[in-house]
This record gives structure tokens, sequence and C-alpha cells, in this order.
């Protein structure tokens, strides 16, 4: 009931901002005409896939051939104090053979605002997405606002049939830029909501965070924090789990040279969890000590980080290199994690991106202890791998390669997707796209599940400016 109430509730959520939306754009189009500060842009897309075992089971239940129409709507306006952000879409997908039903998927609402003022900044947004899991999206496309990939909480969890709904929101508010004494503010609300899920791990949860900093700024070359951080995690799950975790800290940040620079932050985290009624407690010291030095062509570091998890505290030791080179970028991260468990593993991180005469190629891989909040303390290993070479001025070839393992208490999981396609610009707004993807699921003590498909889709797109 919970879940079903929670899709209604979303479907009203599109329907109810796209309008304010549309009202919103027609209020700002007298504007633009003057200033030119509106951008508006429109999407079309038709597929057709055929899959062999669209959904991922280790014994397929047979092929599944769909056709799928995709709409988008951008509506992007910009001043020099402030900027407004609306994007919604929605495919209409009709499907043949086992693995899914026909209807209305992939719903999709992003709105955001931010205003720059003369020594402080506010922003807020907020999401909803809604989606058939056998048809999510591909590992590569998970990236956040900074280039990172951030995978989803509930990736290991994602396969079989069922619906998924997330609802997302959050603001960030900074007083006091530059002064001598100054502020920020950040919080975010996330909801997961399934419904006719085929497997039982998926459970509706709401994750919540707040972080408030004070910064004093002693002198231009040192800066002071204190700060404080709240979360709480909340499921519907069979032990009914809350769990609320309170971190306050203290920090120096030292310009030390105009090329060294060292970050300090000291702080005690106290986790209280409850399940089946009962509340543990866990709690201890947190720390960052990370020292910085330019160099010629890039940056060098070392960092010791502690990190409290209510399965024992993780303590990083990483050690890393960043160059600039001279049609790309390129950084490493090499170090050891330790836990209270026992046992030590290997983490870092790579970051390679590179232009080609023709094209470009980009690598990323990420190997981290952190703590999961249904699995506890979680090493994670995700690589990613994109290289695109152009044939000639209307067509090219992509290659986009994901595979991510993690391995926690309760098992280990292995997924993984490949991509190669050809882009052909017909027009100037009409474009073609096909290509052969690959998917792969393993866990432990189970047989390897894969999926072939192919696929081919028109697409339009098409951006103005009133």
């Amino acid at each position: 009931m919970t879940a079903r109430v929670g899709a209604i509730v979303g479907r009203h959520l599109i329907y109810r901002t796209l309008s304010a939306g549309a009202c919103f754009a027609g209020c700002l189009l007298p504007a633009a005409v003057q200033g030119n500060e509106t951008e508006i842009a429109y999407g079309f897309s038709q597929s057709f896939e055929s899959s062999d075992n669209l959904g991922l089971d280790p014994i397929s239940l047979g092929s599944t051939t769909f056709a799928s129409t995709g709409l988008t709507f951008g509506l992007l306006r910009e001043t020099p104090l402030d900027r407004f952000g609306l994007t919604a879409s929605g495919t209409l997908r009709a499907v043949n053979g086992p693995g899914a039903e026909s209807g209305l998927d992939d719903q999709r609402l992003e709105l955001s605002y931010d205003r720059e003022g003369a020594r402080s900044a506010f922003g807020i947004n907020a999401s909803y997405l809604q989606s058939d899991i056998e048809f999510l999206r591909p590992l590569e496309d998970f990236e956040n606002d900074e280039g990172e990939i951030e995978l989803p909480s509930d990736l290991d969890d994602l396969n079989g049939t069922g619906t998924r709904e997330s609802y997302r929101t959050g603001f960030t508010l900074e007083l006091g830029q530059d002064e001598p004494v100054g502020a920020a503010f950040s919080g975010e609300y996330l909801a997961l909501r399934y419904s006719d899920t085929s497997n039982s791990s998926l459970s509706d949860n709401d994750r919540s965070n707040l972080d408030a900093d004070l910064f004093l700024r002693f002198t231009p070359l040192v800066t002071g924090t204190l700060g404080a951080a709240y979360q709480v995690y909340d499921a519907e799950d069979e032990e009914q789990t809350r769990r609320e975790t309170n971190t306050g800290y203290f920090g120096l940040n030292f310009e030390v040279s105009p090329i060294l620079r060292l970050e300090t932050q000291l702080g005690y985290t106290t986790i209280d969890t409850r399940e089946f009624g009962t509340v543990t407690q866990t709690q201890g010291p947190s720390g960052l000590l990370r020292l910085e030095r330019d160099m010629p062509n890039g940056i060098v570091s070392a960092e010791i980080e502690q990190i409290v998890t209510e399965d024992g505290d993780i303590r990083n030791f990483l050690a890393g290199r960043s160059l600039d080179l001279p049609s790309g970028s390129f950084a490493v991260a090499l170090g050891v994690a330790d836990t209270d468990a026992g046992g030590s593993d290997f983490i870092g991180s790579l970051d390679w991106s590179q232009e080609l005469a023709s094209g470009a190629m980009s690598a990323r891989l990420d190997r981290s202890l952190r703590f999961d909040e249904e699995n506890g303390n979680t090493l994670r290993t995700a690589l990613f791998f994109d290289y695109a070479h152009d044939i000639n001025s209307v067509s090219a070839i992509g290659l986009n390669a994901g595979y991510t393992i993690s391995d926690k208490t309760g098992g280990k999981t292995d997924i993984g997707d490949f991509t190669v396609s050809y882009r052909h610009a017909l027009t100037r707004d009409w474009g073609l796209d096909l290509g052969y993807r690959y998917r792969l699921r393993e866990e432990l003590e189970e047989p390897r599940a894969q999926s072939h498909s192919v696929f081919f889709t028109m697409r339009r797109d098409l951006v103005f400016r009133p």
C-alpha cells in the first residue's frame, strides 16, 4: 500500500510541477526576449531493441522485443545573479515477451534554482525518477554534478522485475563568503520506493542529512571550521532499521606556503541503531589529515582518515599524484584501508582522460571501503572506460564499459555492462544510433546471468533561445 501511495504521489508531483514550470516559463519569456537569457530544449526519440534475457535471470525466460518512444523538455534561465533549470522526460514503451510490461516508464523530473549574492549563495533542488528495474541505465550513466561516478546505494539488489521510484530534494546556503566569520548549511532528503518487485531484498527507505559549518578566518592563511552533521536512515525492512548518526568536529586549514596546504579535522561520532526494537550505540573519534603540494605539472598529496561505522572504525591511508597532460589529465591515488574487524585491503583511484586526433578516451577506477546502510562495511571496486572515435564530420563510433565488484558480509556481487554504438547525424536536428549491449551479473555461489541485446534509435534534439 505504501509503495502504491508513493507512486500516485510521484505522478501528481510531476504533473503539478510541470504545470508550475510551464507557468514559470511563460513569465520568463518576455524578459528573455530582451536579455536572451532563456534556453528551451525539446527531444524526441524512437527506439527498437531486442534482448535475449531482459530480466538478467540466471536462466533466460526468453527473448523480449520492445519499442520505446521518448520525450524530453528542458528549460534553462540564467542571469548574472541566479539560475533556474527544469528538465522533464518520459518514455512510452510497448513490450512483447517476458521480463516487463508495456506502459509509461523512465518518468523523470528535475528542478534547480541557484542564486549568488554579494557574499552569499543559495541553492535548492528537487528530483523525481520512476523506472522499471529491468530498464535501469548502464553503470557509466551514474555521474554526479562533479563528473564523478556515484553509484546508487541499492545497485547490488536491482535485478529481476518491479518498479523503483526515487524522490530527492536538497538545499545549500553560504553566508559571509571571504569574510572573517562565515557559515554554510546544507541538507538532503532521499526516499526510495519499490513496488511489485521480485527481489525481496529491496525495501522502502528514507535517508536524511543536515550539515552546519562555522568558518573562522583567523588570517588569510589560516581558517578554522566548527561543524556538526546529522544523518538518519529509516528502512521498512524485516528489522525495521533506524540509524541516527551525530558528528561534531573542528578543523584547521593552513596555507603553509604558496605551494603547500595542510588540512586537519578532528571530531567525535555517535551512532544509534535500532533493529527489532533494540537500540545499540557505537561511538568514537574521527579525523582527517591531508597534505597537498603544488608541482610544476600537477599536485602531490598524502592523506590519513578515520571513519567511525557500526561495523567498526575504518582507517584510510592514501598517497596521490595528479598530472596536467598536454591534451588530457591523469590522477592516481594508492593506499590501504584498515578496519577494527581485522585485515587490510588495498584501496585507491585512477582518473585518466585523453583527447585524441579524432576522438577522446577516458578511464576511471575507484576501490574504496565504505559503510553501506544495508550491508555494513563494503569493499567496492568500480571500473569505467569510454572511447569515442569520429569517423567523419557526421558519424562516430563509441565504446562504453563499466564493471563493479562489491565485497560485503553477505557475499560478493559482480555487475558489468559493455556497449558499442554507431552514431550518424542525418540532418542538423535528426540523428541515428544503433549498437550492441552486453550485461552480466554474478553473485557468490550463484550462476552467472548475462544478456545480449541490439538496439536502433532515431532521435531529434531541438534547442532554441526565444
